[in-house]
């Protein structure tokens, strides 16, 4: 990495990252309360398994996105 400080878009773009990883969460867990009353399964299942897939789902985002932009700040510097 050079010593370039960052500029201030650089500095603002950083600290106003869209949350890819609580979208997709969101996403996940709507997606599994749809087929869980379409099948007709108990409220207590399709609780569970919403909540499950949707941190499983959003931490695998999350840490991904990270990575990639850990390598692209790399590769720009």
């Amino acid at each position: 990495m050079s010593g370039k400080s960052t500029t201030r878009r650089a500095s603002f773009r950083r600290q106003k990252a869209f949350p890819v990883g609580t979208l997709m969460a969101l996403l996940t867990a709507v997606a599994v309360t749809l087929v869980g009353v379409i099948l007709g399964l108990e409220s207590s299942t399709i609780l569970m398994r919403a909540i499950v897939s949707s941190v499983l789902v959003g931490s695998v985002v999350s840490i991904g996105v990270g990575v990639i932009r850990l390598a692209d700040a790399d590769y720009k510097d």
